[in-house]
């Protein structure tokens, strides 16, 4: 009865807004767009009608476009966030609205370290997520410690400290980033343990797929496009995956070397890895989304409700406007129904 209480609002809500995703029929519509503005003339008899409002009908910039879905999905954050009574379940949903700034410091990362001449404005998201950054200053800063401490009131200056040494070492951003994914997983798996025992066991099997999709993904790029031994590969491996751990990976290189390394997490409902590893690293990362989605749908069809019926939906949000935004990439460059419908989880 108290699960019941404490998420009574926030079900009603919750339900509703599960209401308003796209249905695959509209989907559907979409990939039969002629192009671009037809694909947007169809976004404009659903919901999204409000997100395009803020575009003026000949701007069909793909940078613009992305900003206000991406900008779409804060504001559902900030909704669902404000529908839960809870203390601790604010506190994780505001967690989860930080990934967003999270990816935006890596985009800064990147350009700063490449000194990329470009119109910072263009990259972020909006004004404020979760902290009040200057991103113009960031792209100024003359040294990596200038950069971090320019971030000196936020959690992700910590994780920066963490990776700049070997960022200095190797001279490569990938340190900086990974250690900000490690330390943005710490944070939410430590907020989880706060929880109730229904919402922590619910929470931890969802993200525990989340993380093995992390680390997956890392250990087949790292495979293909780093010369990075095991034990500095295992640095940066996320803890608190469902199925995959540091020390099975580890055992399997020991015996069979790095290039065996992707058969290390090619067992139980990640069997199928190994094989689709060979042909595209993209149809690894659908298929592992797959195998999130069962998982999603089994927390929004269970009863009581739970915090993994807020994460389910904030998940599925979440792929829908990666869907969107793919799908108007490729609409852009003129790409055919069946070469677009691959790049889909719909």
């Amino acid at each position: 009865m108290r699960q019941l209480a404490k998420y009574a609002f926030a079900n009603a809500k919750i339900r509703a807004m599960l209401s308003y995703l796209l249905t695959a029929e509209d989907f559907n519509g979409l990939l039969e767009a002629r192009d671009l503005e037809d694909a947007l003339d169809i976004l404009k008899k659903t919901r999204y009608s409000s997100v395009l409002e803020h575009i003026p009908a000949e701007d069909n910039n793909i940078v613009h476009l992305e900003r206000e879905f991406l900008k779409n999905d804060l504001a559902v954050y900030q909704k669902v966030e404000n529908t839960l009574s809870g203390k601790g379940e604010r506190e994780f949903v505001s967690l989860l609205r930080q990934r967003y700034e999270l990816e935006e410091i890596k985009v800064f990362l990147r350009i700063w370290h490449q000194k990329l001449t470009v119109s910072w404005e263009d990259y972020v998201v909006a004004a404020k997520i979760c902290f009040d950054i200057d991103f113009k200053k960031l792209l100024s800063a003359s040294s990596i410690e200038e950069f971090i401490l320019l971030l000196d009131h936020t959690p992700y200056k910590a994780a920066l400290l963490a990776g700049r040494e070997r960022y200095k070492e190797r001279n490569s951003s990938f340190y900086l980033e990974a250690s900000l994914d490690l330390d943005y997983y710490r944070r939410l798996l430590a907020c989880i343990e706060k929880f109730t025992s229904v919402d922590k066991s619910v929470a931890r099997r969802i993200l525990g797929i989340e993380v093995d999709m992390e680390n997956i993904n890392w250990l087949i790029r790292l495979r293909k496009y780093y010369a990075l031994g095991i034990g500095e590969m295992l640095e940066w491996f996320i803890p608190g995956g469902q199925w995959i751990n540091k020390e099975a990976v580890r055992k399997y290189y020991v015996t069979d070397g790095l290039t065996k390394v992707v058969e290390s997490v090619s067992f139980g409902p990640y069997a199928k890895i190994k094989e689709l590893a060979q042909e595209n690293v993209a149809l690894v990362e659908n298929f592992l989304y797959e195998i999130l989605l069962h998982q999603v749908r089994s927390a929004l069809s269970g009863f009581p409700f739970t915090i993994g019926t807020v994460m389910g939906y904030l998940i599925l949000k979440r792929q829908e406007t990666k869907n969107i935004i793919s799908l108007l990439n490729a609409k852009q460059y003129g790409w055919r129904k069946e070469e677009i419908t691959p790049l889909l989880n719909i």
